[in-house]
């Protein structure tokens, strides 16, 4: 706070006309000592936030990574349970094509059987034409079956392989695409068949 001077009541107080000096103290002493303590107190102050800063800083850091890291956990448990559960089609998938094969293989012994069986009925009657148109019609209906049952089979089984990398597809790509497309081209290919 300044020198007040009432210039109403007293204006000559405090009023000096003459030389100002403007140094009055003449003798310094510095502690070179506290000064010192003053500067590592300020240095440990600073040092103190610092250190607080980057603390704070480290806590909002590993929060972030603890976050981070129970996502990706997360993440890795739904494709690990994806996974299981396509491995469980595939089996799935695989157990029913050795059931095919399985049938197929029966069905060609029992041709096999058949046309043995023909061949012998055949030679027993050579000399009966109408019998035998009869008989080779009959194959021939036999063949048919089993050719649309074979062709029924292994459509059922292309249909079941696309399907199955549709989905692995959209597993990893997350797109639904695929599968839209596989159906389009089935629609093509029956419209195709249709038509012929």
């Amino acid at each position: 706070m300044g020198l007040f001077i009432n210039k109403n009541h007293h204006p000559e107080v405090y009023k000096n006309k003459g030389q100002l000096q403007t140094k009055n103290q003449m003798i310094s002493r510095q502690d070179f000592l506290s000064e010192l303590v003053q500067e590592q107190q300020k240095a440990n102050t600073a040092l103190k936030k610092a250190l607080s800063e980057i603390g704070l800083q480290t806590q909002l850091q590993e929060e972030t990574q603890f976050t981070q890291w129970n996502h990706i956990e997360s993440q890795l448990n739904d494709l690990r349970n994806r996974l299981e559960r396509s491995e469980a089609m595939n089996h799935q998938l695989v157990k029913q094509m050795n059931e095919q094969l399985e049938i197929q293989k029966e069905v060609s012994e029992k041709m096999t059987k058949q046309e043995e069986f023909q061949g012998g009925v055949l030679l027993r009657l050579d000399n009966q034409e109408a019998l035998m148109d009869k008989i080779s019609r009959q194959i021939n209906h036999i063949r048919s079956i089993l050719f649309e049952r074979t062709n029924y089979l292994a459509a059922k089984i292309d249909d079941g392989y696309k399907i199955t990398s549709s989905y692995v597809y959209k597993l990893m790509t997350g797109t639904e695409q695929p599968l839209t497309f596989l159906l389009m081209n089935q629609k093509k290919e029956e419209n195709h068949t249709q038509t012929d």
